[in-house]
């Protein structure tokens, strides 16, 4: 993971209220990656649920399954959160479910 390829614009949202509505918790620059071949046949195999992940810069933050990713226009469904410790540093990998 370079720092460069975080490009993309993400606003991270949480649901509140009954009828629900969602509320901007922080935005960060991220990156959304597809799964490879490999990814999508295990990802099939567990039930499908992941079509994806995005990868930001760790910040002191708890994110929650509850909340959805907003990226150009589309909603991106949060699986899991993994904490990553990589040579270039600390990132979250968020696991996805993009919206259709």
């Amino acid at each position: 993971m370079r720092l460069g390829d975080l490009r993309d614009n993400l606003i991270f949202q949480a649901p509140s209220g009954s009828p629900v509505t969602w509320t901007t918790i922080f935005t960060a620059k991220g990156q959304k990656r597809d799964l490879t071949g490999v990814e999508k046949i295990a990802a099939l195999q567990a039930g499908g649920i992941i079509t994806g992940s995005v990868w930001i810069r760790w910040r002191p933050v708890n994110i929650k399954t509850t909340w959805r990713i907003l990226r150009e226009g589309r909603y991106l469904n949060i699986v899991s959160v993994l904490d990553m410790k990589l040579p270039e540093g600390r990132f979250w990998k968020i696991q996805i479910k993009e919206v259709a």
